[in-house]
């Protein structure tokens, strides 16, 4: 069994939600760990062959556990984690398998990572959170740096398609993902910390002191957040697709 740090929260996102930007806010507040996505399944192969633990084909095991709790903590004395529901599920198997014994998700998780605290950032408009992640799917730019520059993916060798069927798939997928959040909440009787896409982006400051108070880790003079290393990659033609999307729904719905 792993030592859990003193204190920590779960980050529970779905993608396109401004979980990049919190994630980001919340580890230049020095004080709330570096929360990111360790157990995504794409990423744990990289994460171990950096650290050197496991997490091959056979799965990821105690020294991996362990690489993520003082990775997800830092110099802080507060870890943090980022997860997307659609890998929550596959994430819960296997710390059972990991941390066998009694208890729930909730207290499994406070075992191995010290989680008490869990924090929900969903977006309001999840039309426009689709038509973000199609965008993002289809040219292959995920993220920017402040500075403008390609942070995550590469700059679109091509404009992107508009296709409603991807923009329903993607829209039905991400409600998917709020409802498997709500179910979970409900199971564990939790009560986290709702926060939104629209209120992050209207003031990121404010949403992060929120945030850090409730995991009780709030700073006596926090650093400047606004000056966040992601940029907003969303252009006029997010805003034409939703409208186009939206007027293409209600047609079909008469």
């Amino acid at each position: 069994m792993t030592t859990a740090p003193t204190s920590g929260y779960l980050l529970c996102a779905s993608p396109r939600s401004g979980s990049t930007l919190l994630c980001d806010l919340l580890t230049r507040s020095g004080v709330a760990g570096a929360p990111a996505s360790y157990f995504r399944p794409e990423s744990i192969p990289v994460y171990a062959d950096d650290w050197g633990s496991d997490g091959g084909r056979a799965g990821w095991g105690n020294s991996y556990l362990e690489a993520v709790r003082v990775h997800g903590t830092g110099d802080t004395a507060r870890f943090g984690m980022r997860i997307m529901w659609t890998d929550m599920p596959p994430f819960l198997q296997r710390l059972a398998d990991v941390e066998p014994g009694g208890g729930n998700d909730r207290e499994r998780l406070h075992s191995a990572l010290g989680v008490e605290r869990f924090v929900h950032l969903s977006r309001h408009d999840k039309v426009a959170q689709a038509v973000s992640l199609v965008i993002a799917a289809q040219t292959g730019l995920w993220h920017r740096h402040a500075d403008g520059t390609v942070r995550e993916g590469h700059e679109p060798a091509r404009r992107p398609r508009y296709d409603f069927d991807l923009i329903a798939d993607a829209l039905a997928m991400l409600v998917g993902e709020e409802r498997g959040w709500l179910r979970w909440f409900s199971t564990q009787s939790i009560v986290p910390f709702s926060l939104t896409y629209e209120a992050l982006s209207s003031d990121p400051s404010g949403s992060t002191r929120a945030v850090l108070d409730h995991v009780g880790a709030s700073p006596v003079d926090l650093p400047d957040v606004t000056a966040a290393g992601t940029a907003k990659v969303g252009t006029l033609v997010n805003t034409e697709w939703a409208k186009r999307f939206e007027s293409e729904r209600h047609a079909r719905d008469r």
